[in-house]
This record gives structure tokens, sequence and C-alpha cells, in this order.
């Protein structure tokens, strides 16, 4: 391929991708600022099952006992020796929670909440895990463990298998 052919097909290229690019935003339009709709404070995360009863494995946790998990970003440790539960609750985005088991899977330490970084840290050996409990770093092998929750009313109720 000569010189030339190549700047002919780098211009094609260029030219289909601003095309394409048309067809979503454009190309040297008009910036237009997308919209995102906050679900109101009391709605569940898409998908969430509604809560069951404490014989069904779940758990209630009132927000009035853990402030900072009524804005999104918060988490709060829960620990509920009755009901066998040792988790970090996170307010992962409106309406959503997730709860992740305490106790990393590398050794017997308790992790940590990052939320500049969005990750739980092993403060023993550094181990990170992401919010799903994926090992993001070792020495951990293991995924922490993570348990459905669910926001009703003025509680998060977090389903613990029995």
């Amino acid at each position: 391929m000569t010189k030339l052919d190549r700047r002919a097909v780098l211009l094609s290229l260029a030219q289909g991708g601003c095309a394409l690019a048309t067809l979503g935003m454009g190309c040297g339009g008009e910036w237009r600022q997308a919209e995102v709709l906050d679900l109101p404070p009391d709605a569940v995360c898409p998908g969430a099952p509604s809560p069951g009863s404490a014989e069904e494995g779940w758990v209630e946790v009132r927000l009035s006992d853990h402030p900072g998990l009524e804005s999104p970003g918060g988490h709060a440790p829960v620990r509920m020796p009755e009901a066998l539960l040792d988790v970090v609750l996170v307010h992962a985005r409106p309406g959503c929670y997730v709860a992740l088991w305490r106790i990393c899977t590398h050794g017997d330490c308790a992790v940590d909440w990052l939320p500049r970084e969005g990750v739980m840290e092993c403060p023993c050996h550094g181990s990170r895990f992401a919010l799903d409990g994926a090992v993001l770093q070792g020495p951990a092998r293991r995924p922490l463990t993570t348990f459905t929750a669910v926001r009703k009313g003025d509680s998060v109720f977090i389903l613990r298998p029995r």
C-alpha cells in the first residue's frame, strides 16, 4: 500500500466515524447535557425482590440506627450476632444497597469500605474487593460473600439465608 492509499483509507475511516457519531450525538453539533433521574428515597433497586419474613432469613436494619446509610455513598458496618450477620452495608446509588461480608477471605481481618475508591480493603494484607465482592487485588483468591439488600420504608432488609 502506498502512502497516498493509506492517507485515503484513514480519511475514509475518519469520515465514517463522523457519520456514525452523527447518528449518536452529532459531529460538531450542539452539546446537550444528559438528564439523570434519581429514584425517590423509598424506591428499590430495579429487579430487587420484596423483603420477606424473619423466618425466611430477612434481617431488618433500621436506618435510624445507621444514619450514614440515608444518602448514596453512605456505608455502615452491621453486626447482628443473633442473625449470624457481620456485613458492611453500602448505599451504592439512590435506592440501591449492597451488603458484603465483613471478614476477608484471605485471613480473619475485618475489611473496610473505602468510599472514595469504591472498594473494600483488608487492612492486614491489602486485599481489595469490588462492590460485587469480586477480588480486585490479592492475596485473597475468593470473593467476599454478598447478600441481597432491599430498602422498604425506613429500613433496609438483608437476606441472610439460614
